[in-house]
């Protein structure tokens, strides 16, 4: 009786390792694809709050310069961020509601949020700063701060 040896078993066992090895070869494609977008939306997300801080930082500078007691108030500011090559990468909408130490000034147009307090005048601002686009989900920073004048 002579047993006859059959190469089957070969060519199955190769088609396996093969699929094995293009399995985890597309895994770690996979992973590194996911990691690029996660470095792109920290460092965008980390873009959009230091712009928050400084619209927010530009706005007390503003309403600073503004007399107030004559008749005056700054209550939003928007400012759009561009590029180098001046496409808009981001959107900046600040509002600034104040409280007055003393009576709000008549015919300002204040965006009066109390009066005669008997404190420093202070003032409220609420800075909103969202992307243009640049990234597949939207990245959006709300801060809002209370200053005085």
């Amino acid at each position: 009786m002579s047993v006859i040896k059959r190469k089957g078993f070969a060519m199955i066992m190769a088609i396996f390792v093969v699929v094995i090895v293009a399995s985890g070869g597309a895994l770690l494609l996979s992973n590194a694809s996911i990691g690029s977008k996660s470095i792109s939306d920290s460092y965008l997300r980390a873009q959009v709050e230091l712009l928050a801080q400084s619209a927010t930082e530009y706005a007390l500078m503003r309403a600073q310069d503004v007399n107030t007691s004559a008749g005056t108030c700054l209550n939003q500011l928007n400012i759009t961020v561009n590029d180098a090559e001046g496409t808009q990468m981001f959107d900046i909408n600040v509002s600034l509601a104040y409280s007055f130490e003393g009576a709000s000034p008549l015919g300002a147009g204040c965006i009066t949020l109390a009066s005669n307090t008997g404190k420093n005048t202070m003032v409220l601002i609420d800075a909103t700063v969202t992307d243009h686009n640049i990234s597949t989900e939207e990245i959006r920073v709300h801060k809002r701060s209370w200053q005085e004048l």
